[in-house]
This record gives structure tokens, C-alpha cells and sequence, in this order.
């Protein structure tokens, strides 16, 4: 599939649908699922593949290693920042308000749209207290809207994490993708025009993470190798179609001592007939191509897209999910937060939400399992 051309509608509306459950291209819903889901849902037998699942062993799987590992990091900069003991749940929002706009900005192959959230005293502008602030920028998947992940972008700033959410020119041209990434870290950095004031000053161009769904999953691994100013990052159910491939890139990445990465995942969407996340270039397989430290939460029952914010018209796509797509999106929401939290801004006191006892009790609820390495 190179371009949209004319076709007969019967054509196009195929093409759409291909595109969409190739990609991830909204939020997924499924009639098993009565929880949250519409009945016109499309629901698509899945076969099984002889890939290996993250969710083998359920919640045995221990990340002892991998939290001893990271200890080094998380204490030096919390004993820096003074976070040695009031307990946090970045399941809820933190201590700040929050202020969002939305600029326009050059980047290669013409304008990126930004919906910027930053930490606010008065829910209208970025404060000073406290900053400069790390800052992430979140990538959407294939024709997703930014606006479906504004969750996360209200939970990472509410704790002092200023969040990028962008909508890229071209979405099927992956190095163009992964190169618009890094022209949005260049801006945030060094923010140029009028509708730079709103974040001008506030960004630590020390403490730069990204993350991403899906196609942005992707993108963000292809940022992450090639520029050296990211030292955090996540993928949402990354996919890794088409070139460049991240599954070779994704060996260049080298983040501060101790810092893993985290992927969050499912296995529902890599079964079927035309799946959303193939076996074959699934987060699974992306996990065992990383370098180390590498973290893998899988979350049960969940489908590709049911880690967006809302279900609209497209949840008839990425079908088969058995668990409730709030619950999946409040807890992706959490470990993004507990992750930027812990390896931005150095907060020991969000690690066991990624790794220990508050992790292992969404394990033993059943509600995820993990993986490491």
C-alpha cells in the first residue's frame, strides 16, 4: 500500500479497514467484551501462532534482578531531588495543576500540530516551580489522533513532567516520523516564535523522554537510537512494519546506568487473519532484540488499541479483548506515569510501581503479567 488513489468505494473501504487493523488506527472494541464495547464490533477468529508469549508463566516471572540493577540510578538522583518519603501513586494525579496548548511547528516534510500539557499553579500557564522540567514527547499510532492520549499527557504533567502529544505530516514514512520526533525535542528545547513563550524555559533538555502507540511505538525506538538526547523510553504495543526496521535500531539505544526500557503490551491483536500487532513484529519480538535493561508488561485480555483513552467509531477494529478497556487504559496510564517518574525525574518511590510489591499486586489481581531481562 503506497498511496491513497481512486478507487470504487467498495475498494477504498477495504483498503481503510486493512490500513487501520495493520497500523492501529483508533481504539478497539470487541463483542465478548460487554464491559465497554458496541455489538457491531467485528470479531475476528484468532488462530495460534508458535511465537512465545510474554505472559508465559503468568506472574512467576521475577524482576528481582532487574530492580537491583536499577538502584544505583533512581537513589543518586532522589537523594539529589529530596524524594526519600512521602509514598506517591502515580495512579492518581500528583500535586500540580495542569495548563495544555496547541502549536503548530516546522519539521521535516512541512508542520507538526503539538498539543503541549505542562505542570500549572493556575491551569493556565506553565509554572516555574519546580522547573526546568523533564519532558516526554508521546507519538500516536498509525491516523491516531493525539487527543486520544491526552490521559496520559494530564497524568505525566499533574507530576511535574511536561508531555508533547503530535501529529506528524507523514505517518507512512517511518525515518520521516522518527526524524519530526527529534525536530519536537529540538523546538521544546529551544522553542522559536510566539508559541514558543508557553513552554519557553521550562524544558530540561537534560531529562528527554519519549514514548509511543503502536506505529509511534516504533517511531519513538527509531528516535531513541539516533538521538542521543533521549534518556527514557517506552512503547505502547509497539509494531515495527515496514522500514527502517526498529528491530535493528533498537540495539543502538543506550540509556543512563540502570535506566531500562519498558514496553507495555498485548497478545490478543497478533492472532488472525489480518491482525493489529503480527506475531512477527510484535512488542514480543521487539523485547528480545533489546539490549539490556529491558522490562515487559503485558496486559491481559487487552487488545492493541484498548490502550487509547476512548472507544469511537473505530473500536470495531482490533477486536477479541476479554478485559475492560478502562481498566487497561488507567493502568497504562500509571506505568507511564511511574516510569517518567522513576527514570526522569529519579523518583525511587515510583519504582515498585514498575517493578515490585505495587506491580505485583495487578499481577496477582490477574490483570498483568512481566517479563525482564
Amino acid at each position: 500500500m503506497q498511496t491513497f488513489r481512486r478507487m470504487h468505494s467498495k475498494r477504498i473501504s477495504l483498503f481503510f479497514l486493512a490500513s487501520v487493523v495493520m497500523w492501529g488506527a483508533g481504539p478497539s472494541c470487541t463483542t465478548p467484551n460487554n464491559e465497554y464495547c458496541d455489538p457491531v464490533a467485528i470479531n475476528t477468529p484468532c488462530s495460534n501462532l508458535d511465537e512465545p508469549d510474554l505472559t508465559m508463566g503468568g506472574g512467576s516471572v521475577d524482576l528481582a534482578n532487574a530492580s537491583n540493577d536499577l538502584t544505583g540510578f533512581s537513589g543518586d538522583m532522589a537523594q539529589s531531588d529530596g524524594q526519600v518519603s512521602m509514598p506517591i501513586d502515580p495512579g492518581l494525579a500528583g500535586p500540580y495543576k495542569t495548563a495544555t496548548t496547541t502549536v503548530k511547528i516546522a519539521v521535516k516534510g512541512g508542520q507538526s500540530e503539538v498539543t503541549i500539557i505542562g505542570p500549572s499553579d493556575d491551569g493556565r500557564t506553565i509554572t516555574d516551580r519546580g522547573g526546568p522540567f523533564p519532558t516526554v514527547v508521546l507519538s500516536p499510532g498509525f491516523t491516531v489522533a493525539p487527543s486520544y492520549f491526552t490521559n496520559y499527557g494530564q497524568r505525566l504533567a499533574s507530576w511535574g513532567i511536561l508531555t508533547a502529544l503530535h501529529k506528524v505530516p507523514n505517518e507512512f514514512d517511518h525515518a520521516q516520523y522518527r526524524d519530526n520526533i527529534s525536530d519536537l525535542l529540538t523546538w521544546l528545547v529551544t522553542p522559536m516564535g510566539a508559541d514558543g513563550m508557553f513552554v519557553r524555559g521550562k524544558v530540561d533538555a537534560n531529562k528527554l523522554g519519549v514514548v509511543g502507540h503502536s506505529l509511534g511505538g516504533k517511531a519513538s525506538i527509531l528516535a531513541a537510537a539516533g538521538d542521543k538526547r533521549v534518556k527514557a523510553l517506552m512503547g505502547i504495543d509497539p509494531v515495527d512494519q515496514r522500514t527502517p526496521a526498529a528491530r535493528d535500531e533498537i540495539k543502538k539505544i543506550s540509556l543512563p546506568m540502570g535506566v531500562p526500557m519498558l514496553f507495555l503490551g498485548e497478545v490478543v491483536s497478533k492472532n488472525g487473519g489480518m491482525p493489529c500487532a503480527p506475531a512477527a513484529d510484535n512488542y514480543e519480538m521487539l523485547f528480545r532484540a533489546a539490549p539490556t535493561p529491558i522490562t515487559a508488561i503485558t496486559l491481559v485480555g487487552a487488545a492493541h488499541n484498548d490502550f487509547l483513552d476512548v472507544c469511537g467509531f473505530a473500536c470495531t477494529f482490533c477486536p477479541g479483548s476479554t478485559a475492560p478497556q478502562m481498566r487497561t487504559n488507567q493502568l497504562s496510564v500509571k506505568y507511564v506515569a511511574a516510569y517518567f517518574l522513576y527514570a526522569l525525574r529519579g523518583d525511587v518511590r515510583a519504582l515498585p510501581f514498575i517493578d515490585g510489591a505495587e506491580l505485583q499486586k495487578d499481577i496477582l489481581a490477574g490483570y498483568v503479567t512481566k517479563a525482564s531481562r
